[in-house]
């Protein structure tokens, strides 16, 4: 069935039918790139009220929106047409700047990146072997049973409510924004299998994203080797994991969230889209006189949409584009208000009603799960410098000296963690046109809070906030660089060739040592055998049953077949914001059950229990042995499974839960 192929087309129909209505010169690929995500956005959202209102996600369903999304294109497409608005730009300077769809270099570049993402996909991401055996990155092996745990749940449950239910945790609702997951989930019904569903995605929204962060580059510059040295800087940016004893904690940005955190692609995909609208409605009014406040309008109510729509997609990408949309907005006000006296209100209304009510209703409902872990003060961004701050003399008397070592701290740790950045920045600045120093503004004055405030209990999950930061700030990095060199090889052009090429590698060497890493260090997710074990819970028993099995991250059960478990892995309970005691107060319910307490068994409603290698591994690590006799007794338990898999004959049973009716 190749019914997601017509999804994916018609969401980016649909997106390209947007851009053409907006008063805005696209280069070719740019709009391609803008137009695939607007699409998805749209259409992702579209499907995903069209499952509620049907209670599952279906075959139908996907044909529904494909007509909605087809003929809202039309509609579009219609509308420019009858307004006799032209394709292509007009006939002004902006042509030749735009025209770069028709440049080798900048194609070759984007060939290499496309290349690139190919092979980093194909090879780290589910990659099979000859015995059936799934591999993946460390990252990805990691994270992505989380993500499989919730695709799964959509595409092999039966009932779609909303608020959607948590598949780690029982009788839990989730706040964890799931729509990129969802999208695959969509993917898989329209004929992809789990692999596929994942991958294709990934190459597209990073892609996208990478396509995205050239484009605003180029926008801000006029230069397309500054938008291709900035995208490569960012790709090779930060560090391997493991030199944290060394003070070292900024990880590359592939190794850590493009790869492995499927949310944070699309929400920094979308998040581009509205700085690019940003800076071409908020900025170049200054250039383009002849620009009209309705094309204005339209292009900061295209902005306030999308950052509306972003919380259940990515919350951190909502957080860094509401505050940085917010800041944009009263710079230009204020401008525009001392230079011509005229106080343009329309635009705050464009720009923030359709933000705040689509945004409102979802963080309403993702505020329900937040903990007393969220929001936190925690000065210095990690545990160390958290605890060398608060432990300063901070009274009246020795506040003044404590914040100047405050400022020593945090200059030598990001000094540390930024590399050559630290000092390429300030020179990006200083070289950079007066409208790209205010655009960078408030990613400045992000980076700072975000070196303040602990937006989840894990304070690593603010480096999603960082990355916002980190991609204006190589784009001024880049500037620096070509300066640097142009001003090295004015006499002589071998040291334009030496010193470019030398801060080129020492900006993106321990990156591009990482991805090394990357290639170098897979790790089995899951094997043939348990894949199986995931196939026959799913041919075999109820999708809305619930399994008792252990905490490891990657157990098939869950992550393969969709199936509600009573406790996941504890790392991401309470990183996505379930209150420890509460995890803890499971695990002890999860341990009375191991050791044959069918009452508990029965409060929790559980249906199935799985003891296998996972189960006994848990048993291992809390310090307690499995009851197995308790569930040999036939008048409460009935094994449905009993097979020894892999070479080392590891065994795996499955006792179906009797309920009271069940025959003996």
């Amino acid at each position: 069935m190749l019914l997601w192929i017509f999804f994916v087309v018609v969401s980016f129909f649909l997106g390209l039918s947007i851009s053409l209505l907006l008063d805005f010169c696209f280069s070719t690929a740019e709009r391609a790139f803008f137009s695939f995500i607007v699409g998805h956005v749209i259409s992702i959202w579209i499907i995903f009220l069209l499952s509620c209102l049907n209670g599952s996600l279906s075959a139908g369903v996907i044909v529904l929106c494909i007509v909605i999304c087809a003929s809202a294109s039309l509609i579009c497409f219609e509308t420019v047409k009858r307004s006799g608005k032209c394709f292509v730009c007009p006939n002004n300077r902006l042509i030749n700047i735009w025209h770069w769809h028709n440049d080798r270099y900048v194609l070759s570049f984007f060939a290499f990146i496309l290349i690139y993402l190919l092979a980093m996909n194909l090879y780290g991401v589910f990659r099979p072997d000859e015995a059936g055996n799934l591999f993946a990155m460390h990252t990805v092996w990691a994270d992505s049973p989380f993500h499989t745990s919730v695709i799964t749940s959509f595409v092999y449950g039966n009932n779609f409510t909303f608020p959607v239910s948590y598949p780690q945790f029982l009788h839990t609702e989730m706040h964890y924004p799931f729509l990129m997951d969802f999208y695959s989930a969509v993917l898989m019904k329209g004929g992809l299998d789990l692999r596929g569903s994942i991958i294709v995605p990934n190459i597209l929204f990073q892609f996208s994203f990478f396509g995205l962060l050239y484009s605003l580059a180029y926008r801000l510059t006029g230069l397309k080797k500054v938008g291709m040295l900035a995208t490569l800087i960012f790709i090779g940016s930060g560090f391997p994991p493991g030199l944290q004893s060394a003070g070292i904690h900024f990880l590359n940005p592939m190794y850590a969230v493009i790869m492995p955190q499927r949310t944070a692609i699309f929400g920094m995909g979308i998040s581009f889209v509205v700085y690019i609208l940003l800076f071409h409605a908020l900025f170049m009014w200054e250039e383009e006189k002849e620009k009209k406040p309705a094309s204005v309008y339209k292009e900061l109510f295209l902005a306030g949409t999308l950052i509306g729509l972003l919380p259940y997609i990515h919350a951190h990408s909502f957080i860094a584009t509401a505050f940085v949309s917010l800041f944009l907005y009263l710079f230009y006000f204020s401008s525009i208000s001392i230079r011509t006296g005229n106080r343009d209100y329309k635009t705050f209304i464009s720009l923030f009603a359709p933000l705040i009510l689509l945004s409102l209703p979802q963080v309403l409902c993702i505020r329900t799960g937040v903990t007393e872990n969220f929001f936190v003060f925690f000065p210095g961004w990690t545990e160390a410098n958290r605890n060398m701050v608060l432990g300063f003399e901070w009274s009246c008397c020795g506040a003044i000296f404590s914040a100047g070592k405050t400022v020593f701290v945090l200059a030598k740790f990001w000094m540390l963690n930024m590399g050559l950045l630290f000092f390429l920045l300030p020179l990006g600045l200083l070289k950079s046109a007066r409208r790209v120093r205010s655009f960078y503004l408030p990613f400045l004055f992000l980076f700072f809070i975000a070196n303040c405030v602990k937006f989840q209990p894990w304070y690593f999950d603010n480096y999603k906030i960082f990355l916002h930061w980190l991609a204006l700030t190589v784009i001024l990095a880049a500037v620096a660089i070509f300066w640097i060199s142009e001003y090295a090889g004015r006499k002589n052009k071998r040291w334009y060739i030496i010193s470019l090429a030398s801060l080129i590698i020492l900006c993106t060497l321990f990156g591009f040592v990482t991805h090394a890493v990357m290639v170098k260090e897979n790790y089995m997710i899951w094997s043939a055998g348990e894949i199986g074990i995931a196939e026959w819970v799913r041919e075999n028993t109820a999708p809305n049953s619930i399994f008792l099995t252990g905490s490891a991250h990657n157990h098939p059960i869950p992550s393969l077949s969709g199936r509600q478990r009573v406790m996941g892995y504890e790392g991401w309970l309470w990183s996505h914001g379930i209150n420890w005691s509460r995890i803890s107060g499971r695990k002890k319910d999860v341990i009375e059950m191991y050791k044959g307490n069918y009452t508990l068994i029965k409060e929790y409603g559980v249906d199935y229990v799985c003891i296998g290698p996972y189960e006994r591994a848990f048993a291992t690590d809390n310090h307690f042995k499995i009851n197995d006799s308790a569930f040999e007794d036939g008048t409460q338990f009935y094994l449905k499974y009993n097979v020894e898999i892999g070479e080392e004959k590891e065994r795996w049973r499955i006792y179906e839960v009797k309920k009271p009716s069940s025959p003996a």
